[in-house]
């Protein structure tokens, strides 16, 4: 059970980090001009950019079955998404992203056929790792590299209860104005709890932000999930749209980015899936510390 413990230490390990990004962030003199606010604006949305960043996102999600049951009446999950952003040069012109994620969720369950429960508590810690080029003359920028899930949800549904490995890689093309792209993420169940299912799961985040002004952005960053294990087709899929606005304003000196958005499914699973989601992301970027 000792891997329980990972989710907590992480956290305190990169809450820590945090503050001290903050407080030298805090501590700097020169003010940043329009151009250079614009510039971290657009950066933030490129997930191989450069920058340190502290992504809080905060989740509900509207959980509907359209076969009806205990989910015929939608229901709230709320999930909270504590996500560091830090990234390290490398030689040869490139880059390195890390990406640990622990989340946190209050999400309802079938207890019954018309009957619901509710849990809290931890769910799976993911961590990415990709390696990218440093910059591009064309706007066009990639990444490739391993990713993983670890099995410390406290609760079994709130996590799948497997250890799982993959591949993630990003496509992203980012100018003045516009950043599109797509971030990809596949995992396969390595061990972990025999009694649960085996998993294999796609998660593929694709983007569209215009900035119409300095330091706004409108678009949409939904998540599309694909289930392989589920055998019927009409079970595996949910693809969301979405539309959102994000703001980069300071604290201080410190960059922080606001943004809200509402995302629909117009595809998902049959028996239970997320039908609305809306989120608010706060995210600090940090100056990098090494």
């Amino acid at each position: 059970m000792s891997h329980r413990l990972f989710p907590s230490s992480a956290l305190v390990l990169l809450l820590a980090l945090a503050v001290a990004g903050t407080v030298a962030a805090q501590s700097s003199s020169p003010p940043r001009s329009d151009d250079d606010m614009q510039k971290l604006t657009q950066e933030s949305s490129n997930p191989v950019g450069s920058l340190w960043m502290i992504t809080n996102q905060f989740n509900l999600n509207l959980l509907q079955s359209p076969k009806g049951g205990a989910f015929k009446q939608a229901k709230s999950q709320f999930n909270y998404n504590f996500q560091p952003v830090l990234t390290f040069d490398l030689p040869a012109d490139l880059r390195l992203i890390t990406r640990p994620l622990i989340p946190v969720y209050n999400t309802p369950y079938a207890a019954g056929l018309h009957k619901t429960d509710e849990r809290f508590g931890l769910g799976d810690a993911e961590f990415m790792a990709m390696v990218a080029p440093a910059s591009s003359s064309s706007g066009l920028l990639f990444g490739l590299g391993p990713t993983a899930v670890f099995p410390t949800a406290t609760d079994k549904h709130l996590g799948n209860g497997k250890w799982q490995l993959g591949g993630a890689a990003a496509l992203v093309y980012m100018d003045a104005t516009w950043v599109a792209g797509i971030f990809p993420q596949q995992w396969w169940s390595v061990g972990g709890d025999p009694d649960r299912k085996e998993v294999s799961l796609t998660k593929a985040q694709y983007f569209l932000w215009y900035s119409p002004a300095k330091t706004w952005q409108v678009g949409m960053s939904p998540n599309i999930l694909i289930d392989w294990t589920q055998k019927k087709a009409e079970n595996a899929l949910t693809l969301p749209v979405g539309l959102g606005v994000a703001k980069l304003v300071t604290l201080g000196e410190l960059p922080v980015k606001l943004s809200a958005e509402a995302d629909y499914s117009v595809v998902r699973p049959r028996h239970t899936g997320t039908e609305w989601t809306f989120k608010f992301t706060l995210t600090p970027i940090l100056p990098k510390l090494f």
